[in-house]
């Protein structure tokens, strides 16, 4: 699922291009740490680098940042950008972190705890990494955020003679906004939580069946080996335009009728109802440290 960074790439592109109210989630996340500047910043999952520009903006007197994640792919495809000189990237198993005790300031691991095997083992490696007063960032999902997504391609398999359930994936079981308490205040005593409400709004369809479709490695394995995937996403896609009223895309049109066009779909918006949020955990400060601080 993430071998490359396009299918993620296309999910991180439609949150910000659709998202209502706007809002610049990462800077949103990254505002909870009182920033000093010259903080090492390790960001762990880091996938397609979402965080990596605005945590490198924070970093105003020598910080650094160390961007990890267990995916060549990811890796291969970030270095390929242009990045921030701040910016150091590892090949990294965040329940084996290679960094020693107490090397870091503030650890990100957002969107992605969902993901590790042995979630209490990852935040372990995080509370030895962080030094004594330092956060932990971790970004999740709401349990049921997106379901509309999950709802439209369980009808998509009943229009085409297949009826099921989509079983629920690991980012909406293993860490959510509703059961991450418990993961992380076994070691961290001081944790809060920040929610945010939001909504994914399509004026038209392409961009909503593009995100359905990105998830392609998430959901086709739990398919019956009779419904194929493109079968599928033409459904889901039909269904989407149904609601919002677009047209199938055959070429371009005269501007003065796609104006007409882009009148018509906003009467028919397709909504996505979505809650993220973020927990922000502290390590706790040593009798030591805490004279020191």
């Amino acid at each position: 699922m993430y071998a490359t960074e396009e299918p993620l790439a296309v999910r991180v592109r439609t949150h910000r291009l659709y998202t209502q109210p706007k809002i610049d989630f990462p800077a949103w996340v990254l505002d909870h740490v009182p920033w000093r500047g010259d903080e090492t910043v390790l960001d762990i999952g880091c996938g397609s680098g979402a965080y990596v520009e605005p945590a490198c903006q924070r970093l105003t007197r020598g910080g650094r940042l160390l961007a990890g994640d267990l995916s060549w792919g990811m890796l291969r495809d970030l270095a390929s950008k242009p990045t921030p000189p701040p910016l150091s990237l590892f090949n990294g198993d965040a329940m084996r972190l290679p960094l020693p005790d107490g090397g870091c300031d503030v650890v990100l691991a957002n969107h992605m705890l969902y993901h590790v095997p042995h979630i209490e083992a990852a935040v372990a490696e995080v509370h030895r990494v962080l030094q004594p007063g330092g956060y932990l960032v971790a970004a999740t999902n709401a349990r049921d955020s997106m379901q509309r997504f999950i709802t439209e391609v369980e009808e998509a398999c009943r229009a085409l003679g297949h009826p099921m359930k989509i079983p629920p994936s690991p980012a909406r079981v293993r860490f959510t906004l509703e059961n991450g308490w418990p993961f992380l205040r076994t070691l961290f005593p001081n944790v809060e939580q920040d929610v945010l409400a939001s909504a994914l709004v399509f004026p038209e369809a392409a961009p909503a069946v593009a995100y359905v479709d990105s998830l392609r490695h998430a959901y086709e394995p739990r398919l019956p080996d009779e419904l194929e995937w493109q079968a599928l996403i033409g459904q889901v896609e039909r269904q989407i335009r149904a609601q919002t009223g677009s047209p199938r895309d055959e070429g371009r049109e005269r501007e003065e009728e796609r104006e007409e066009e882009r009148e018509e779909e906003r009467e028919g918006e397709y909504r996505v109802a979505k809650t993220s949020g973020v927990f922000i955990a502290q390590k706790t400060l040593t009798p030591a440290s805490a004279l020191e601080a």
